[in-house]
């Protein structure tokens, strides 16, 4: 394989990702304003911004009680 073509399959590879995240913000409970700061980080600091997502942005963890935000 070219090393185009390598780079090529890690940019789609990271869009999708991008796309599936946001879809993800979208589709949560909290504030807009939240959801858009991380869509906002997510799509400008795309490799970083999905690993801090991954591990600080979706609460939601099947029996887990979520904390309401005030």
């Amino acid at each position: 394989m070219e090393i185009g073509t390598i780079w090529f399959l890690v940019a789609i590879a990271v869009i999708l990702l991008e796309v599936w995240a946001i879809w993800h913000i979208i589709g949560s409970e909290r504030r807009a304003e939240r959801k858009m700061l991380w869509i906002v980080f997510v799509v400008y600091a795309p490799v970083i911004g999905l690993l801090v997502w991954a591990l600080r942005g979706p609460r939601a963890v099947k029996g887990r009680v979520v904390l309401e935000e005030k």
